[in-house]
């Protein structure tokens, strides 16, 4: 696993999470440590600390998934660790991790389904980044 390789996909991630905050699918709260001041270099910290977690899980699952010879498993996976990626950025909410992302998972309604979409919908982008990537 190629660090420098890692750190590149974290800033496209980072990119791509910040125009998902442009259409509503989560809150970007970093940019309030940016403006206030009061958390100051922890708070940043923390918060690229948790995004280069995100893209070395993100890293494992995309390795995982090129591993696969058979091109409908290899769908299904990539659809899979969609889903996971964006639930991985919804786990910071219950942890209350303070400076981190928000996901609003009735970005797309109320419905019973509509939750299971969202994470979908926000961890497709991201896993595109690490199945395309290298």
């Amino acid at each position: 696993m190629n660090f420098a390789s890692v750190m590149l996909k974290a800033f496209v991630i980072l990119a791509l999470l910040y125009l998902l905050s442009l259409a509503g699918a989560l809150t970007f709260p970093v940019l309030a440590v940016f403006t206030s001041g009061t958390a100051g270099i922890a708070g940043i910290l923390l918060f690229l600390v948790a995004m280069l977690l995100l893209s070395l899980v993100g890293n494992l699952i995309a390795r995982g998934i090129k591993s696969v010879k058979s091109t409908g498993q290899a769908l299904l996976l990539a659809f899979v660790g969609a889903f996971f990626m964006g639930a991985v950025l919804a786990v910071f909410v219950p942890l209350n991790i303070p400076y981190t992302i928000r996901v609003n998972i009735y970005w797309f309604g109320r419905s019973w389904y509509d939750p299971f979409l969202a994470l979908l919908f926000i961890g497709m982008p991201l896993m595109l980044v690490f199945l395309v990537g290298d």
